[in-house]
C-alpha cells in the first residue's frame, strides 16, 4: 500500500457531526416510518398465512444482511475509517466490495438453480422467486448504505432512502388504488424495485475511484487478515439472530407460519425502532473506530452511551404511545385476524425485549469498533443456547405467546455479560498509557 499522503482526502464528502447525525436520523426515520405504515396496512389486509410469510421472509432478509454485515459491511465500517491513508482506505473499500459482489453473485446462482430444481413440484416457485429477489435486493441495499456511512457520505444514503420510499410507495399505492387484492408477492416485488433503484442512484453518486474492482485472487489474499476477525463476527451475527429470533425458528418449525403470525404482528409496532438501532450503529461505528484508532477512549465511551441512550429514548416513546393508544391500536390492527390471541401480552413482551435491545445497541457498536469479534461471538453463542432452550420449553408446555419470555431472558443475559466485557476493555485501554509511562 502507498504511504500516507498529506494531499489525499481523508474521507468522502463529509458534513459536520450534528448535521451528519440529523441527516442519518431523518434518513432512517423516513424508511422506518414507511415500513411502519406498510406493516400496519399489511396486518389489516393480508391473510394470516400471507402476513406470516411476509414476516418470515423479512426475518430471512435481516438474517442474510447480518451475515454480509459480518463478512463485509462491519469490516468496511471499522477498517476503512481507521486506515492510515486515502490509498489504504480505497483499497479496503475495493477489496470488500469485490468480495461482496462475488458472494452475492454465487448466492443468486445457487438459489436460481434451487428454484429451477423445484419448478415441477407443488411449491409456488413464483412466490419463492419474488421472495428471493426481495432478499437479494434488500441485502445489497444495506451494504450500499453501509458503504455510504463508512465514507461519511450521509447525503448519498439520504437520497437513496428517499428514492426507495418513493419508488416502493408509488407501486404499492397504485396497486391499492387499482382495487387489486394485494398479496405478499406484490409487496416483495414493490420493495425489490425500490431497493434496486435506490442502489443505482447511490452508485451514480460515487466517484469513479470507488467503482473499481480488485482481482478476485488478490482480493481474497488481502482479505485474509480481516477474515481472522470477520469469521468471529460471522458466528456472532448468526448467534445474535438466534438470540433475537429464537421464537421464529422454534415456532415455525413446530407449529408453522400461521402460528408465528401473531408474534410477528405484535412486533410490528417495534420493527421500525429495531431498524433505527442498526442505522445509529452505522453512523456512529466509523466515528467510534476512528476514535479508538486515535486512542480517544473517552470519546468512544461517550459515543457508546449516546447510541444506547438514543435507542432507549426511541423505544420508550413507542412504548408510551402504545400504552396510551392501545384500545385504538387493538381495534385497528388486531381485531380482524388476531382477536382470539393475547395481543396486549405479546406487544408488552416485545416492548420489554426491544428495551433490552436498546441497551445492547451501544454495547454492540463498541465491541465491534474495538474489534472484539471473538468475545462478542461467545457471548451471543451462550445467549442463543439459552434462548432456544427456553423458547422450546415455553412452546411445548405453555402458550406460544409465552415463548417471547425465552427471547427476553437471552437478551438480558447478553446485555449483562456484554457490558462487563466492554467496560473491562475500555479500562484496559485507558490504563495502558499509564503502564507504559511507569
Amino acid at each position: 500500500m502507498s504511504p500516507p499522503s498529506t494531499s489525499e482526502k481523508p474521507h468522502g464528502p463529509r458534513l459536520a457531526v450534528i448535521p451528519r447525525y440529523l441527516s442519518a436520523l431523518l434518513s432512517q426515520g423516513l424508511v422506518s416510518g414507511f415500513h411502519f405504515v406498510l406493516n400496519l396496512v399489511l396486518v389489516r389486509i393480508l391473510a394470516s398465512y400471507d402476513f406470516g410469510l411476509f414476516a418470515l421472509v423479512f426475518v430471512l432478509a435481516y438474517t442474510a444482511t447480518s451475515i454480509t454485515n459480518a463478512l463485509f459491511a462491519t469490516p468496511l465500517q471499522v477498517y476503512s475509517p481507521s486506515a492510515k491513508s486515502h490509498t489504504e482506505r480505497l483499497h479496503i473499500q475495493t477489496l470488500l466490495t469485490t468480495l461482496m459482489s462475488m458472494f452475492m453473485g454465487a448466492c443468486v446462482v445457487l438459489v436460481s438453480l434451487g428454484l429451477f430444481g423445484i419448478a415441477g413440484q407443488d411449491l409456488d416457485t413464483y412466490t419463492l422467486a419474488t421472495a428471493v429477489g426481495f432478499v437479494v435486493a434488500y441485502v445489497i441495499r444495506q451494504y450500499s448504505r453501509a458503504f455510504g456511512y463508512a465514507r461519511f457520505d450521509v447525503i448519498a444514503v439520504l437520497i437513496g432512502d428517499i428514492t426507495y420510499v418513493t419508488v416502493a410507495g408509488t407501486i404499492l399505492i397504485s396497486l391499492f388504488l387499482s382495487g387489486k387484492t394485494i398479496t405478499a408477492v406484490d409487496v416483495f416485488s414493490a420493495l425489490t424495485a425500490g431497493n434496486a433503484v435506490a442502489v443505482m442512484v447511490e452508485i451514480a453518486r460515487l466517484p469513479k475511484e470507488n467503482l473499481t474492482f480488485a482481482h478476485p485472487k488478490r482480493a481474497w489474499t488481502d482479505y485474509l487478515p480481516i477474515w481472522a476477525q470477520a469469521r468471529w463476527a460471522l458466528i456472532g451475527s448468526i448467534t445474535t439472530i438466534l438470540v433475537q429470533q429464537a421464537h421464529t425458528a422454534v415456532v415455525v418449525a413446530l407449529e408453522g407460519p400461521s402460528s408465528f403470525a401473531p408474534l410477528a404482528a405484535g412486533f410490528v409496532l417495534f420493527g421500525p425502532v429495531r431498524v433505527l438501532f442498526q442505522t445509529i450503529q452505522n453512523v456512529v461505528k466509523p466515528e467510534m473506530a476512528l476514535a479508538i484508532s486515535e486512542d480517544r477512549s473517552q470519546d468512544a465511551k461517550r459515543q457508546m452511551i449516546m447510541v444506547s441512550a438514543l435507542s432507549l429514548v426511541g423505544v420508550l416513546m413507542v412504548a408510551l404511545v402504545m400504552q396510551l393508544a392501545w384500545p385504538w391500536l387493538d381495534q385497528l390492527l388486531y381485531q380482524k385476524e388476531y382477536k382470539d390471541e393475547p395481543m396486549r401480552l405479546i406487544v408488552s413482551l416485545w416492548a420489554a425485549i426491544t428495551l433490552i435491545g436498546a441497551l445492547q445497541n451501544g454495547l454492540f457498536t463498541a465491541l465491534q469498533s474495538l474489534k472484539l469479534f471473538q468475545p462478542l461471538a461467545m457471548v451471543t453463542v451462550y445467549g442463543a443456547v439459552i434462548g432456544l432452550v427456553l423458547v422450546t420449553v415455553c412452546v411445548i408446555w405453555f402458550a406460544i405467546s409465552w415463548s417471547l419470555l425465552g427471547v427476553l431472558a437471552a437478551e438480558i443475559f447478553v446485555a449483562i455479560w456484554g457490558y462487563r466485557l466492554v467496560l473491562s476493555s475500555f479500562y484496559k485501554m485507558e490504563s495502558k498509557p499509564n503502564k507504559e509511562a511507569s
